[in-house]
């Protein structure tokens, strides 16, 4: 009696060709078996074996876009997190740049201009903090030589010299950012205390309590000083600075903006799920 024949293995490509006849094309198990000359059974197991294989690629690819899309929307976090500290004229904290997202963006995006922008921003603002350090010193120097207020230095009122230096140095930067301050008219508020003294504030800046006579002269040297400082150098490297900060913030928000909303991050990175 002769042996039968063994059919050879059913290829993979096989059975999900018989899947697909069997659910789109309506081919029953028999049908398939008899057409392709195959028991039915075998038919039946490697159309089963067809749909588990399926399920177990469509749970890989499942798996893969969730973790693809967690990925992005770190990132993405991440860079809303850049745009909120550049908006407040914040320099990048040094956990940023030490947090896995920082390397990750960096990998993705390698040529960016973000990263020479991002570190210039900081450096304008460590140059401004330095000037605004050095024109606070000026000020004091300044304004403790100042004839007028010889008479309120020897009264000890010397709140006076604290408060003018803080109003002078934000009226400056203000100035330089082309913003609205305070203006004296409208500001400069003197206040009863007690019998012949008062207190004088301006805006944010309190200069204590004085002698009522020498408030018009701390108003008077105020009025001048705003003007004068205009002049000095460390106004016009504030200008400067200001100006360059306007165009690096403009030039942040919109690299940062760009891929906040494109919410998928061209290039790989090491923490990238593929």
């Amino acid at each position: 009696m002769a042996r039968r024949s063994r059919k050879p293995p059913v290829r993979p490509e096989m059975r999900r060709a018989w899947l697909k006849r069997y659910e789109e094309d309506g081919e029953s198990p028999p049908q398939i078996a008899a057409a392709d000359n195959f028991d039915v059974r075998t038919v039946r197991k490697q159309i089963t074996l067809a749909r588990e294989e399926r399920e177990r690629r469509e749970a890989r690819a499942a798996v893969l876009r969730n973790a693809m899309e967690s990925h992005y929307r770190d990132i993405c976090r991440f860079a809303e997190d850049l745009i909120t500290k550049i908006a407040g004229d914040s320099t990048i904290p040094s956990t940023h740049k030490t947090n896995p997202l920082w390397s990750a963006l960096k990998q993705h995006l390698p040529r960016s201009p973000l990263w020479k922008k991002l570190d210039r921003w900081d450096q304008a603002l460590d140059e401004l903090s330095v000037l605004d350090n050095n024109t606070q010193q000026h000020l004091r120097e300044v304004l403790q030589a100042e004839p007028r207020l010889t008479e309120i230095l020897a009264a000890g009122e010397e709140g006076v010299i604290l408060g003018m230096v803080h109003a002078l140095s934000l009226r400056m930067k203000n100035l330089a950012r082309e913003w609205n301050g305070l203006e004296i008219d409208q500001n400069f508020k003197v206040e009863p205390a007690q019998e012949s003294f008062v207190t004088v504030n301006y805006g944010s800046a309190h200069m204590g309590k004085v002698k009522e006579e020498h408030a018009d002269i701390i108003r008077e040297t105020l009025a001048d000083f705003e003007l004068e400082v205009t002049t000095w150098k460390e106004y016009e490297d504030m200008v400067r600075l200001f100006a360059e900060m306007k165009r690096l913030k403009v030039i942040l928000h919109e690299e940062l903006t760009i891929i906040t909303l494109r919410r998928i991050v061209p290039g790989k990175c090491k923490y990238c799920p593929l």
